[in-house]
């Protein structure tokens, strides 16, 4: 085989194993926080353990890569072997540690159970990138040629793997389809490198390339590695920027962040192509990246502003070709840095490995200070501006602070005017054409868990879905129906399990119940403890004694109290299509839910309209009803009782203010006449388990595997 054409077809392989590894990321991770949590502790955890897993495997490949000998591509095609092998038992072998593991996991214990399990694929796939570089570099004898093509196409493969997983993979096979459509992406990369590529290109052999009259490096290596550990850094912590303003624009859509991050991957692969060009226009390498670090922040920066502004003048998605803009001019450092601080030799491998590794320490840090630490601190255009500045420091010291003075003011003249433009970020992204100059929130709060937005009418937005209004009162057709009818059906109601309080109503509403003794609440979110604290309607809630408060995962809280026993467990669910939804509507997750009730216990969620949640729920429970929009089971019969709800409502206070008025009781009883299925348009009803069988007894259930209807 000529060189030309064992070249092409080990980066066709290239490709292939980007694919893979990128679909591998999204699903380990999926399935990793459906085990241990989706809180923000659990994600940053399961990034850190993933880079943690990369950079070893980098030094690992780097050390290979040292001996002439080493047949570097058959031990990639090896590598990828034990990542497909891997990958096909991964699901199983999850699940199998989890329901020994998850109980007791918490903080840094959460992030080395992740990291054990990870670490031999993440390793080999870590491993990849120095081997085929060495490999490389023998034949080219030329370092920042053989990292950007190399670079070029693994990101481009992972760029393609976001894209396919998002689209269509995830929702079309599910997680376990899925992981075995990588699995057969890792064994074709296997047989081409390990049958066709098994020799070397016919015009050389492979040993090493003796280098004479190099070019001295223009930047010491140490300092490399160091500038490599902030070009990391300073590059998660923008994806984590970007993710939350696509994520809150999207009102949280699953694919959302797939498509994300297939752009930046795009941007990146590109970036990394366009590099050679650089290489070629000479040296002074050390003034082209203090160049491109400045115009790479300057884009970094621009893509959350001008996101906001295309989504009232044209639509929001157009942000995801300003994170490709943004990602190229990012992935020009990468190689440009490894072309100046690494000779070609045999040390090649071992130093870029070193180089790579410093690369994924800087990440796993912007993975955890930024998304754990300084997204808790600072609001998202606090840290914009201290990124870039971060990133301006970074290149005046590249370039030995000779920046002219009128370039410096001109650039932050640049900032100015794109913050004053700024104004109204959120309300832009969510209103989008709807929005209006002078619009305003009444109250914005970010946190590390999302933004939570409250608007002039008491209407609360999560990650910009609406999450609810803020309020207590009962009155005849009031959707508030919902978490006093529960008095309706059972006539003993003292332990109750709240799971989302959000912003406090329902909570408030069932603490206060006349038989309540307990509520134990759990939130994800703290910040909505900072809305309901400035809310009259409800902030009296978090001083009741009857209120045990948790910021925790729902599900992994289950886990972590398996003698726990509930009259009632109430979970007021997020849309059906919204990310995680999928967790606390499927089978797996009611099933948990089951096993928490006691025997007359209730469980009470939000279908938001999905037949499948309703569907779902028949599936567990012998015995279920609609109610409105929400599910009602037991796993005892069920029947409303007039009598009953009458007597409780009209001794229902909550401080001390009657729930209802006492002329208005029987307007909220005519509730019971409306006995027929719920519909879209019309929910002032409930119906019997006959009705949802006759409506939806074949339709399909959500599964933690399928994930519902989080991927179209």
């Amino acid at each position: 085989m000529s060189r030309r054409l064992h070249a092409l077809v080990l980066h066709g392989v290239f490709i292939l194993s980007g694919i893979s590894a990128l679909i591998y990321q999204l699903v380990w991770q999926r399935a990793l926080l459906t085990i241990y949590g989706s809180n923000v502790e659990s994600v940053a955890m399961v990034v850190a353990a993933f880079l943690a897993g990369l950079g070893i495997g980098s030094i690992v490949g780097g050390w290979i890569s040292k001996s002439a000998r080493a047949p570097l591509v058959l031990l990639f095609g090896l590598a990828e072997l034990g990542v497909g092998a891997y990958g096909l038992i991964s699901l199983k072998l999850f699940d199998v540690v989890g329901a020994v593991t998850s109980v007791q996991a918490h903080g840094l214990t959460t992030g080395a159970l992740v990291f054990l399990l990870v670490f031999l694929p993440t390793l080999l796939m870590g491993a990849t990138l120095p081997l085929l570089v060495a490999h490389q570099v023998r034949d080219t004898a030329h370092v920042g040629h053989s990292v950007s093509r190399l670079y070029f196409v693994n990101t481009l493969g992972a760029a393609l793997g976001a894209y396919l997983a998002a689209r269509w993979l995830l929702g079309g096979f599910g997680m376990s389809g899925t992981i075995h459509i990588a699995a057969a992406l890792n064994a074709t990369a296997a047989f081409i490198v390990l049958v066709v590529l098994r020799k070397p290109p016919a015009e050389t052999a492979e040993t090493p390339v003796t280098v004479t009259n190099a070019a001295p490096c223009e930047i010491p290596f140490r300092t490399a590695l160091l500038w490599s550990a902030l070009s990391g850094f300073l590059a998660l912590s923008w994806e984590i920027i970007w993710s939350r303003v696509f994520n809150f624009a999207s009102a949280s859509l699953a694919p959302v962040f797939g498509y994300m991050l297939g752009s930046y991957l795009l941007g990146l692969a590109i970036g990394s192509l366009l590099s050679p060009r650089l290489l070629k226009q000479g040296s002074q390498l050390r003034s082209k990246l203090t160049r491109w670090v400045m115009f790479s922040s300057l884009a970094a920066f621009f893509v959350a502003p001008l996101t906001a502004i295309a989504a009232t003048q044209m639509f929001w998605e157009c942000g995801y070709y300003f994170v490709i803009i943004a990602g190229a001019l990012l992935g020009l450092t990468f190689p440009l840095l490894c072309h100046a601080a690494i000779p070609p030799g045999n040390d090649t491998g071992s130093q870029l490995s070193l180089l790579y590794l410093a690369n994924i320490i800087g990440s796993g840090a912007g993975s955890l200070l930024t998304g754990f630490a300084f997204m808790e601190w600072l609001s998202l255009q606090q840290l914009s501006v201290l990124l870039l500045g971060a990133s301006w420091l970074w290149a005046e010291s590249i370039g030995r602070f000779q920046l002219p003075p009128v370039t410096r003011w001109q650039l932050l003249s640049i900032v100015i005017i794109t913050l004053s433009q700024s104004q109204g970020f959120y309300e832009r992204l969510q209103y989008k054409h709807e929005f209006k100059p002078g619009m305003r929130f009444a109250q914005i709060i970010e946190s590390r868990h999302g933004v939570i937005t409250v608007d002039t009418s008491n209407a609360v937005y999560g990650n910009g879905a609406y999450d609810g209004m803020i309020g207590t009162k009962l009155e005849p057709k009031s959707w508030l129906v919902r978490p006093y009818f529960l008095s309706a059906v059972r006539d003993r109601i003292e332990n109750v399990l709240v799971i989302g309080v959000a912003s406090g109503s329902w909570t408030q509403i069932l603490a206060n119940h006349p038989q309540v003794k307990k509520v134990t609440a759990i939130e994800l979110s703290h910040g909505y403890l900072d809305l309901i604290r400035a809310r009259p309607e409800v902030s009296s809630l978090l001083t009741n004694p009857k209120l045990e408060l948790v910021i925790d995962d729902g599900r992994r809280w289950l886990r972590q109290h398996p003698d726990a026993r509930f009259d009632a467990i109430v979970m007021n669910t997020t849309h059906h299509w919204r990310e995680f939804a999928s967790a606390l509507l499927s089978r797996e997750f009611l099933t948990e839910v089951k096993a928490h009730l006691k025997p007359e216990g209730l469980a009470f969620w939000n279908c938001t309209e999905s037949p499948r949640a309703a569907r779902t729920g028949m599936e567990v429970f012998p015995h279920t009803m609609m109610v409105m929009n929400h599910s009602l089971a037991s796993n005892m019969p069920m029947e409303p009782d007039r009598d009953r709800w009458q007597k409780i409502l009209s001794t229902y206070h909550i401080d001390g203010q009657p729930v209802i008025a006492p002329d208005q009781i029987e307007g909220v009883l005519d509730f019971l006449k409306g006995e027929t299925l719920p519909v879209p348009g019309d929910m002032w009803h409930w119906c019997r388990r006959p009705a949802m069988q006759a409506a939806w007894g074949t339709t399909k259930i959500i599964t933690d595997d399928n994930l519902g209807h989080e991927y179209p």
